[in-house]
């Protein structure tokens, strides 16, 4: 495809605080640069936005939504860095990760009786 747009929305990234280009954006810059440049615009607009919640909320949010989808722990770690560098209190970032673990186990558990309940009714 347009090769120059995959270079431009590479740069767009890398100029962006606290982003870095990922061997994913490389690879779409050349692959798929329209798609690539859908999806900068939509974390530009999500994630990387200024006018929405607080810093602190936003990095406890992602804190969360990392720990469910199974990130590393050394991006977990990151966000909870930055939530409590932003201002956030321990306990509020203890209490949202317990909150997370909570629905996690809660929706583990039910898949698991269902699953026995499925069984004896077959």
């Amino acid at each position: 495809m347009n090769e120059s747009k995959g270079s431009s929305v590479l740069k767009r990234i890398e100029a962006a605080k606290g982003r870095k280009v990922l061997p994913m954006h490389e690879f779409l810059a050349e692959s798929d640069p329209e798609t690539l440049d859908a999806f900068d615009r939509f974390l530009t607009c999500s994630i990387y936005r200024d006018d929405g919640l607080p810093e602190s909320i936003k990095e406890m949010l992602l804190a969360c939504v990392c720990v469910t989808a199974g990130s590393s722990q050394p991006v977990i770690a990151n966000h909870c860095r930055k939530a409590l560098a932003a201002g956030l209190e321990r306990d509020l970032l203890v209490q949202a990760l317990e909150i997370t673990a909570a629905v996690m186990a809660t929706r583990t558990l039910a898949i698991g009786i269902n699953s026995v309940i499925d069984a004896e009714n077959s």
